[in-house]
């Protein structure tokens, strides 16, 4: 018995509401939202930044996806958050759109150290 929960539509108006919303929130730089494809359908970066992060994005979720189908029981990515010292990446993927943000990470105790 499989029980299936409905996923709402990504349709083009909903992809606009969530970039508008994410983009919104204090500390984003960028956003990138790709179609299940891995192809860029909504970005904040220009046209040749938004392709190379949508290839580094497969390739890292490739390899994040094999790391997850060897643990017991396999897992699957519902979500990646990468940080450096001042920026932080926010990948959640699902079956029709991924949303990639680049924030701003730096943080008041990292101020008063500097």
């Amino acid at each position: 018995f499989t029980l299936l929960i409905p996923q709402p539509k990504r349709t083009k108006r909903y992809v606009e509401e969530v970039f508008r919303q994410v983009e919104a929130k204090p500390g984003v730089e960028d956003v990138l939202i790709l179609n299940h494809s891995g192809v860029p359908v909504k970005m904040s970066m220009d046209r040749q930044e938004g392709l190379q992060y949508a290839c580094l994005y497969d390739n890292l979720r490739e390899k994040c996806q094999a790391f997850l189908s060897k643990m017991d029981p396999p897992q699957t990515l519902t979500m990646l958050r990468v940080r450096t010292r001042y920026n932080e990446v926010l990948i959640t993927p699902d079956a029709k759109i991924t949303i990639l943000v680049v924030q701003n990470a730096r943080d008041t105790y990292l101020k008063l150290k500097e």
